[in-house]
Formats: C-alpha cells, structure tokens, sequence
C-alpha cells in the first residue's frame, strides 16, 4: 500500500468508511474556491433524531451499528455529486456542489424520507426505534467559507430544538388547575413569544376569529376549547417547516412549497405526541384542506373536512391576508373580505365566510 493511500485511510472514518470531518473541510476549501452566486455551494449536515437518548438503551455495539445503518442509507440515497462524510457522533455532513439553499433542504427531507422508510435490524425495532433524521443547511454565497459549518450547525440546532421538543418539555410545567384551554394556548405562546412575530401576530389574530366564528355556528363550550386549542398549534411548525423560504421576497418553487405544506403534519404530530383529543389533532392537520381538494396535506374533500378545520383554515387566511409579508403588503380590509367571499362554497363552507365576513 503507497503512503499516500495509507494516509487517506487513515483520515477516513473507520466507522462508517465515509469521508472525515478533517477531509470534508479540506474539500470545502477547494469547492468554495469555485463556487459563486450561478453555482452556490450547500452544506447539509444530518443527525440521527435524539441519538444520545437511545444510547442510554442501546449496548455500544448496537449503537454503532445504527451508525453505520444510517451511514450506509446516506451513500446510497445521495446525489451522484455529494461529498459525503461523518460529522461527529450520528451526525453526518455532505457538500452538495451547485445547490441552493432550498435545493439543500430538499436533500435533506428526500433523506429523512428514506432513513423513515428503512429497515433496521430487528434489535431497534425491539427498542421502539424508528430511524428519524433532523437537518440543517447552509449556503456558499451568502455565507464564507470560515462560517458556512457554523451556520449548518446553527440550523441544525434549530431543528433539533424545534418546538415539539421544547413544548414537551415545558408540558411538565402546566398547572393543572388551569383550564386546558388556557393551559395549552399558554403553552404554545411560550414558544411563539421567542419565535417568528408575524406568527405569533397571526396566531392570536386567528384564534379570536375562529372562536367568535364558532360561537356564532353553534359550537359548544367543549368543541369552541378544542378550536382555541388547535389555533393555537395550528402553524406551530410553519419555521420548522419551511425552513428559509418562509421570508422569501418571491414566489415558492415547487420544492419550496412542499416543505411548507408539511407544517400541518408536524403540528397534528406534537397534538398527538401532547396527549391532545383526537379531535384537535384533525382540525390542525386539515386546517389548510379546501371543499374541492386543491388544500394540503391530504387533498380531502367536502364533508372529509371537519367543520372546526374549515373554520381555522377561513381565519388563518384572512389574519393572513391583513397582515403585510415580504413577498407583498398587507391588504386592506375590503380588498380581503372580497377575497374571502370568492372562496365561499369552494375552499370553506359559505356560512363559514358569512360569518366571518360580518365580524
């Protein structure tokens, strides 16, 4: 063996034979020489979701092995162009040459999808182990060379510290003495109150409208809970979600829109993961589902729609509309009760928008 095969052995990673983090920096340097803003270079960085959890239930030995599962997942579901490498611990990294940012977080959820639907050895499945990836992605322009690893750390971070995560945890702090109502709407403020402003403005906007909508319906006392509950949760997830594109000054590429349309699945997650009435978790997941099918994440129709998610979903997009955006201003309010008016009968229930309409 020559000496130079020797010590590129020696630099890979022996776990998982993939680049190592020493190699991937050195590549980084001779990529970000070339790249420019028609061929940006992606940094996207991998992790096993809540790794060092399962550590504490898996034998060393067993831990590696999932390292190398998830390891070989990557190299075989990776552009043909990728510079791929181990990061640290169950995190992994590759360069992906000519790719924007969004392109980037496309990778990474394609990836996350795979890692899902892989199948690991029977021993994590014994454990309760479903293979889950977290990413984060940085781009070459607008960021250098020195900070674009930072950068792909900080949004790494940020998903890793998402707000399924963070409300869990808080949940343990909730007084029972509270109604659930409040306890939980408090709940989701603590997280928007540090988050996105126009979420939290849309939030609270949307939550007043819905609860006076329902009432004017008919709901209960129960079910109008229930709805203040899901409009509190209902675009929890949007960051999460949608990633960068959220403060894009133009249109959405397909991509783009796909990621944000995931939102509601996320938001339906944590419900559920919380403990929440089923009921909640419906209305959050069809928030965005319109009467002829053109909604998401499901494509449901007519009376496949709840009435409580019809009702969030009128109000969302009309605190939506009043609100101003980067990708245009805000309208005024007749400008967006005319807009309302022409969904009537085809996204949301007629009496839905009269109601609302007359607020």
């Amino acid at each position: 063996m020559c000496l130079q095969t020797a010590n590129s052995l020696a630099m890979s990673d022996l776990l998982t034979g993939l680049h190592s983090r020493h190699q991937l920096h050195i590549e980084l340097l001779s990529m970000a020489s070339r790249a420019n803003s028609a061929r940006p270079l992606a940094l996207l960085l991998l992790e096993v979701r809540d790794f060092g959890l399962w550590q504490r239930q898996l034998t060393p030995l067993a831990g590696d092995k999932l390292i190398q599962a998830t390891g070989e997942i990557l190299r075989r579901s990776a552009p043909d162009d990728a510079y791929l490498a181990r990061w640290n611990n169950a995190c992994f990294a590759m360069l992906l040459p000519a790719c924007t940012l969004w392109c980037a977080e496309d990778v990474g959820e394609a990836l996350r999808v795979e890692a899902q639907q892989a199948a690991l050895p029977g021993i994590f499945a014994y454990h309760g182990l479903g293979l889950d990836l977290v990413y984060g992605a940085a781009c070459l322009p607008p960021a250098d060379p020195s900070s674009l690893s930072l950068s792909a750390e900080e949004q790494l971070e940020r998903a890793k510290g998402g707000p399924m995560r963070r409300l869990l945890l808080q949940r343990d702090g909730l007084h029972p003495e509270e109604g659930a109502a409040e306890a939980y709407v408090r709940l989701a403020e603590s997280y928007l109150i540090h988050g996105d402003p126009y979420l939290k403005r849309h939030g609270m906007m949307c939550s007043g409208y819905a609860r006076q909508v329902g009432k004017n319906l008919g709901l209960s006392p129960a079910q109008l809970e229930e709805l203040e509950i899901a409009a509190a949760f209902a675009d929890i997830a949007m960051k999460e979600a949608a990633g960068g594109c959220l403060e894009k000054p133009g249109c959405l590429t397909y991509g783009e829109y796909r990621r944000v349309a995931r939102h509601p699945v996320f938001a339906a997650e944590l419900c559920r993961s919380l403990g929440l009435p089923e009921g909640i978790s419906e209305t959050v997941l069809c928030h965005h589902e319109a009467l002829d099918g053109s909604g998401y994440p499901e494509g449901r129709v007519g009376e496949e729609i709840p009435l409580s998610a019809s009702i969030l979903g009128a109000c969302g997009a009309f605190a939506a509309m009043l609100l101003p955006r980067p990708y245009r201003p805000a309208r005024k309010l007749y400008a967006a009760r005319a807009a309302l008016a022409q969904g009537a009968g085809v996204r949301w229930p007629a009496a839905v928008v009269r109601e609302l309409i007359g607020l």
